[in-house]
């Protein structure tokens, strides 16, 4: 019987000490953010909170309005697109995660610094600066 009641405590102890470092602890939310550029193509990596993904969602969209890219901040986005004004690029996002590969070639030297300009804000947003 005493081990028994011992052993309920040790459980509800332990189980308590893992919601709570499960709760507060950032170990699977860390960024990571990569550029790799050379002169043909630009790629922006980022990792970083899913929770965030809205966020970098309306920013992006914000970025490359009237165009639109995923409505929500659960959608899996894998596509190449063409905007109004013929930047082309493609983009691979899901929740915590963003791809954005340019081809400096295939684009414009404004279409290049645009896209670039976003990147470095959507760096900075999921930093939270």
């Amino acid at each position: 019987m005493k081990t028994s009641v011992l052993f309920a405590a040790f459980s509800i102890v332990a189980l308590g000490t893992f919601l709570f470092w499960a709760k507060f602890t950032d170990y699977n939310h860390s960024i990571s953010v990569s550029v790799v550029e050379d002169e043909d193509v630009y790629t922006f990596s980022a990792r970083y909170d899913p929770k965030a993904t809205g966020r970098v969602e309306g920013y992006i969209n914000r970025n490359i309005s009237p165009d639109q890219m995923g409505s929500s901040p659960n959608d899996y986005v894998d596509a190449t697109t063409s905007l109004n004004d013929r930047t082309r690029f493609h983009i691979k996002e899901s929740p915590g995660r963003l791809e954005i590969k340019l081809d400096k070639k295939e684009n414009t030297t404004a279409s290049y610094y645009r896209i670039r300009k976003m990147c470095e804000g959507v760096k900075q947003l999921i930093a939270g600066k």
